[in-house]
């Protein structure tokens, strides 16, 4: 059963933890911290053009993510971003993208590919730890 969320970025947004699809309203700015963590039923993930930030923690765990559309104009990813999302297996970041903050991606056991923009400035430590 598909379980649809349009995500606004509102303070105190309460996103349901048994969301399957998330589309991003075109004003969000800012993945806010841990608005996604837990949503172990989340596979697709659509984000609008205008996001620039993805704060710490904000996918931690959707283990059933497997396709997020990036923001062309996506400038960081915080800290444990996308930790443990297992099913994930491609990513392409946008060539906006300047910083990379640390286990960004640990645990994503199947990403397989990922293209990464040619003069990425700043790449936290144990960025890809345990990752495919």
């Amino acid at each position: 059963e598909m379980r649809l969320h349009i995500y606004h970025g509102l303070e105190n947004e309460k996103v349901p933890k048994d969301v399957t699809h998330v589309i991003v309203d075109i004003s969000v700015t800012v993945i806010k911290k841990d608005a996604f963590s837990g949503c172990e039923y989340l596979v697709s993930f659509i984000m609008g053009d205008n996001v620039k930030r993805i704060e710490e923690n904000a996918f931690w765990d959707c283990r059933a993510l497997l396709y997020i559309r990036l923001s062309k104009t996506l400038e960081y990813i915080g800290e444990s971003a996308f930790w443990c999302c297992e099913s994930l297996e491609a990513l392409f970041l946008p060539s906006t993208l300047k910083s990379i903050e640390h286990r960004a991606f640990v645990s994503c056991e199947s990403l397989r590919l990922m293209i990464l923009p040619i003069d990425i400035k700043i790449v936290g430590g144990a960025v890809f730890r345990d990752t495919g």
